[in-house]
């Protein structure tokens, strides 16, 4: 019985060396580049841009509604990047995940729903 515990403490020793050693060694998590989408391109995968007029604006939520009359919902908290000011009626273009949240959101200046004309781009 002996034996067995000297054998189990032999293996925690080697264990714990092991892993004070990787630790030391200086990888760290800020280090491998997984914030970076260059580096980790499946990170952006599922971004997608949306662009038109806001339909609804509240602290957390905005309601888009693109040229083709589709309506989009995105959260917004406090890492959104861009514009704070949105409110019904603005042109917006927003970079959205796959889950809904805007990454940011860029108000278009001069430009103003109620008076854009029907059908024509500026």
């Amino acid at each position: 019985m002996n034996t067995q515990w000297v054998v189990v403490y032999m293996a925690v020793g080697l264990l714990c060396q092991s892993v004070s050693a990787y630790a030391v060694s200086g990888t760290s998590r800020q280090e491998t580049g997984i914030a970076d989408p260059s580096v980790n391109p499946g990170q952006a995968s599922g971004m997608r841009v949306v662009r038109g007029q806001v339909k609804q604006a509240t602290l957390k939520t905005i309601v888009v509604e693109d040229a083709n009359g589709k309506q989009s919902t995105m959260s917004i908290d406090a890492a959104t990047a861009g514009d704070r000011d949105i409110r019904p009626g603005d042109v917006i273009t927003g970079t959205v995940t796959a889950q809904g949240r805007a990454v940011a959101i860029h108000k278009e200046s001069g430009i103003e729903a109620s008076h854009k004309e029907p059908g024509v781009e500026r």
